[in-house]
């Protein structure tokens, strides 16, 4: 049995219809690729916490691995800062930080099949507006189990920024 995969801190506001939540998250650390291709961005990421770095350092994997157009990101444990971080040798990773933010998220399970992704961030966008919530940003698709776990058990969350 596996470890279970350090997930960001965050606190639940308000929880709307649906099972929507408004969300706060702390300021994070994340490595980003961005090659047009989410299996290449994937790959790059893996490689750069499983070692390729300018430590030669295993980072550690986190969970959701979030995915926004054709941006791929991993969250960066807890215990790094900014300056710890080991410096990717890949120039295709963009080490950012993002600050404390406040999102809408609408749970579901099984594939993230861009067809199920798109209809499930229209849910979410008609439960934002039903209830006044304006937007403040693009929605973006948060991803939690490895690959080989079963449909029916995937944590899958499409979120999208807010204005609180």
């Amino acid at each position: 049995m596996s470890a279970k995969a350090e997930e960001p801190s965050y606190e639940v506001l308000k929880t709307l219809e649906e099972g929507v939540e408004i969300r706060k998250y702390g300021a994070q650390i994340r490595a980003s690729s961005q090659t047009g291709r989410e299996n290449r961005s994937f790959g790059i990421l893996a490689e750069y916490i499983f070692g390729r770095n300018d430590k030669n350092e295993q980072i550690g994997m986190t969970a959701p691995v979030i995915t926004s157009g054709d941006k791929m990101s991993f969250v960066m444990p807890r215990r790094y800062s900014i300056k710890a971080l080991p410096k990717p040798l890949n120039d295709q990773i963009k080490i950012h930080e993002v600050d404390e933010i406040e999102v809408a998220v609408l749970r579901f399970s099984g594939f993230t099949s861009p067809k199920t992704v798109d209809e499930k961030t229209g849910e979410l966008i008609k439960i934002l507006e039903t209830n006044e919530i304006k937007i403040d940003g693009l929605p973006f698709l948060m991803r939690y189990n490895p690959p080989w776990t079963l449909p029916f058990l995937r944590r899958n969350e499409v979120a999208i920024k807010i204005e609180i």
